[in-house]
């Protein structure tokens, strides 16, 4: 992986790194350009997933793209079996103000 330094804009390189936890990495970079030297250490973080693992790890857990999650919501109700909605009693709605006392 490469990133720009932050000071010259030339492109550094990855000296070391390290991970740190299942989703995230720390790396140490120096920048190519001998005339700045920089040195810095970014963090790397998996914080979506744009395709679901076929061998998920439950221990592991990365929210889906909402792009994910709408395609896989919508294809989850398109084979959902359907079934009329039947009411077993009337709906209590009472005022909900009913219930206050009167104040004089």
């Amino acid at each position: 992986m490469r990133l720009m330094c932050p000071h010259c804009k030339d492109m550094a390189y990855t000296r070391t790194s390290e991970q740190l936890t299942t989703t995230s990495r720390w790396t140490i970079f120096v920048c190519r350009n001998p005339e700045c030297g920089c040195t810095f250490k970014a963090v790397t973080e998996i914080n979506c997933m744009l395709s679901p693992s076929a061998t998920p790890d439950p221990s592991v857990v990365i929210p889906l793209s909402s792009h994910v999650q709408r395609g896989l919501l919508s294809q989850l109700l398109q084979t959902m079996p359907t079934r009329q909605h039947t009411r077993l009693s009337p709906p209590v709605t009472g005022d909900l103000f009913d219930a206050l006392p009167a104040t004089g």
